[in-house]
């Protein structure tokens, strides 16, 4: 961060390490893990290239620079990307990257996710792994969204949910969590000892009701970490670190410990080439920059049309499921 003066200072844009194209459609629908596969039939071709477009446009206008986009269409995806002038990755789902042709697999911009260790049985997870190693693909695992889902892991493949993710050899390949309420003290230790990145999605969880994350665990172990907006329609990235940060301080006895830049630095992007230059002041007083909220005024055209199309597709939807 480089202040200018008092009340204005820079820095780089954001990264957003996961989204989905649905994000839009949450601003009037209820989107969880019983209707999600509903949503997704219920959605033409068109449809989907809409509310992706959107997505982009909402990360764009948020000051986003680099972003992880969950669509099935990966050939748009990446055109998405390269025409917003976008970095970052195209995520696919496990489930379905048998199905995909190896030329849309091989090069970059691509990254698998496995939505739940509950879905896959062993050899299926062994397979993953090795295609993701021998491709360098990065990966996604969600583990564990309640205590719940973590005891059926535990009994399933009779160890924790990282300790499950080592035995198949994701720790070895670039690994990303998502998850991380219910993740105990020896299992960030594996995290940190494998180098693998941390997901957070403060507003998304607050919304599902999950649990809150004590963030000076993974600060005071040195854990890597970065945070999304998942299916959070809102992108406002700093907001995402503000609850972060309140979070972990109503948790705290004291409420400083976090240090703000470690925060900050974790949300942004490591390339200063493209910068935003953020008012701290409000009637000459200056604020916390995680007060701030970042809005370009770029693409409101095209914004306020594919707004209008994605009511459409979420009266579409309410009238099929």
């Amino acid at each position: 961060m480089e202040r200018k003066d008092d009340n204005y200072v820079f820095i780089n844009k954001f990264k957003n390490m996961y989204v989905s194209f649905l994000s839009p459609l949450t601003k009037y629908i209820k989107i969880d893990k019983d209707n999600i596969e509903d949503i997704e039939k219920a959605l033409s071709e068109q449809d989907i290239q809409s509310l992706a477009r959107l997505t982009i446009l909402d990360n764009v206008r948020g000051g986003v620079k680099e972003l992880n986009l969950k669509v099935p269409l990966i050939t748009f995806g990446k055109s998405l990307l390269k025409e917003y002038g976008l970095n970052g990755n195209i995520i696919v789902s496990g489930k379905k990257i048998k199905y995909i042709s190896s030329q849309d697999l091989v090069g970059d911009r691509l990254m698998v996710e496995i939505e739940s260790l509950l879905d896959y049985n062993e050899d299926s997870l062994s397979e993953i792994s090795s295609l993701c190693g021998s491709l360098n693909l990065p990966i996604i695992i969600r583990i564990g969204q309640d205590l719940e889902e973590v005891g059926k892991i535990v009994n399933k493949f009779s160890s924790s949910p990282i300790e499950t993710l080592e035995s198949f050899g994701f720790l070895d390949r670039k690994c990303y969590i998502y998850g991380l309420e219910y993740v105990d003290k020896d299992d960030q230790k594996l995290i940190k000892d494998y180098e693998a990145t941390c997901i957070f999605s403060p507003q998304s969880d607050a919304k599902a009701g999950r649990g809150v994350i004590n963030l000076y665990n993974f600060i005071y172990n040195d854990i890597k970490f970065g945070f999304s907006s998942e299916i959070c329609y809102n992108v406002d990235m700093l907001q995402e670190g503000k609850l972060a940060l309140f979070n972990t301080s109503n948790l705290m006895y004291e409420s400083d410990l976090i240090d703000c830049d470690i925060l900050l630095n974790a949300l942004l992007t490591e390339d200063d080439s493209d910068r935003l230059l953020i008012d701290l002041s409000s009637n000459e007083v200056p604020e916390n920059i995680f007060d701030k909220h970042i809005e370009l005024d770029k693409y409101s055209d095209d914004y306020a049309r594919l707004s209008k199309i994605a009511i459409e597709i979420a009266t579409k939807i309410k009238e099929k499921i």
